[in-house]
């Protein structure tokens, strides 16, 4: 015997596909036309979210540009005692850090601050004492600026050995290396000769402690890219550093360290710090604190004004939606009373709200991408940086901003259409019906 029980008649997709085109026909006028405010709701989310993009990549741009700089100067990654006392047979340290697998080169280094002397010019100087082939391997500021880098029109900034060409053999001969400020403050030319001053007096004499001092020749003079390094560093030898600092022959402060990935910089840290945990490792964003401390807490603040000024933006889809149950109340009602439950009348206001929402971030997107592609290839702003050459605004597109900031613009809108849909739910239609007739 056929079964002649009553099946429930499963719901079809007519439905969907009516609440997708009732969404689309409230976006539009009577006349057929897009409504103004739903033109102002998609600017205000386009221009939120290219602001939001553009801010997050100028300031991953400042992060990279000065990440470059101070790192091409002074090193990726520096190991020394935790304490004030030097590193002892430095030699047998540094076949030791060879051997490591995150390590591509190492340098021992000694710190002092001296004083430069020339007739009755003078100076005061960060002079590091150092090995210069060693050095080179981990720091580009030692080596000779190309002529391709000179010539390069994208070029904003040089680092490198502008004058002279200081050999690992005369540099050994009581030469010193000195940053470009720091040379036309005390008008030194390649081929001078200087002297360096202990400012505190370390040998003792029958008549007291006097400072230690040596007579050195300019063999280079190079440019870091940062006004603060040209003004105040030099390089010496590192025997001549370590007669200053009173070391022995196998003393040395920190070495400065080049890793093998430097994309990974964090990770090659802690991979070392645990190879070597009597010494601390550090590096290159330790080595400038509260620069690097200023430019993560300025963006970051910045992210976060601009994310309550989109969530502000944000209201504008609210009123939005508001207006629109009240203007399409009677249209509402017919639906109710043919049979629209009210999930499907809140599904309506969603797929409008969304229509907006998406397209708007899509063009926010759109014009991020060509805005930063036009300021990177053709450096379109410029920034006035002291005394310089005018610093391009660096701008560093990174993925993960591209996904996580429209996805959270995405969830914010939601958020601000979901409420005032959740109206459309309690409206009687019954009354509305009494109304239209």
């Amino acid at each position: 015997m056929t079964d002649m029980t009553e099946k429930p008649v499963p719901k079809t997709s007519a439905a969907n596909l009516s609440i997708g085109w009732i969404a689309r026909k409230f976006i539009f006028n009577p006349d057929g036309k897009i409504h103004g405010r739903h033109w102002l709701t998609f600017a205000g989310i386009a221009l939120g979210v290219l602001a939001l993009l553009s801010v997050s990549s100028v300031m991953n741009g400042f992060d990279k540009d000065m990440r470059q700089r101070i790192i091409g100067t002074r090193s990726e990654l520096r190991l020394s005692n935790p304490d004030i006392f030097p590193l002892s047979q430095y030699q047998d340290f540094l076949a030791l850090l060879e051997q490591q697998t995150t390590v591509s080169a190492a340098a021992p280094v000694v710190r002092n601050e001296l004083m430069l002397v020339k007739a009755s010019a003078m100076a005061a100087t960060v002079s590091f004492g150092i090995d210069l082939s060693r050095q080179q391997e981990v720091s580009s500021v030692l080596l000779p600026v190309s002529a391709a880098q000179l010539n390069r029109p994208s070029e904003q900034w040089i680092q490198g050995i502008i004058s002279g060409e200081p050999s690992e053999s005369l540099f050994e001969k009581s030469g010193i290396i000195l940053g470009y400020e720091l040379a036309q403050s005390i008008n030194a030319a390649i081929g001078d000769t200087l002297r360096l001053v202990s400012p505190l007096g370390s040998i003792p004499t029958p008549l007291g402690l006097l400072p230690r001092i040596r007579q050195v020749r300019v063999a280079g003079i190079f440019v870091a890219g940062m006004p603060e390094y040209d003004r105040l560093y030099s390089y010496i030898p590192l025997a001549v550093g370590q007669y200053f600092s009173g070391y022995g022959d196998s003393e040395i402060d920190h070495f400065d360290i080049r890793s093998v990935n430097s994309s990974k910089l964090f990770r090659t840290t802690r991979l070392l710090q645990k190879s070597f945990p009597a010494y601390k490792v550090e590096n290159w964003s330790s080595f400038d604190t509260g620069l690097y401390q200023a430019m993560h807490f300025e963006k970051y603040l910045m992210l976060v004004v601009l994310g309550l000024m989109f969530i502000i933006a944000s209201f504008n889809m609210t009123g939005n939606i508001f207006k629109t149950i009240v203007q399409k109340r009677k249209a509402i009602g017919i639906l109710k009373t043919i049979g629209y439950r009210d999930a499907e009348l809140v599904s309506v206001f969603m797929r409008q709200g969304l229509l907006i929402g998406a397209a708007g971030i899509a063009a926010g997107i759109l014009l991020a991408l060509i805005l930063l592609t036009l300021q990177s290839e053709f450096g379109i702003i410029q920034l006035p940086v002291g005394n310089m050459p005018n610093l391009v605004l660096p701008v560093d597109k990174r993925l993960a901003d591209f996904i996580i900031i429209p996805l959270v613009a995405l969830a914010v809108i939601c958020l601000s259409i979901y409420l005032p849909a959740r109206k459309a739910g309690s409206v009687n239609p019954i009354n509305l019906i009494r109304e239209i007739t």
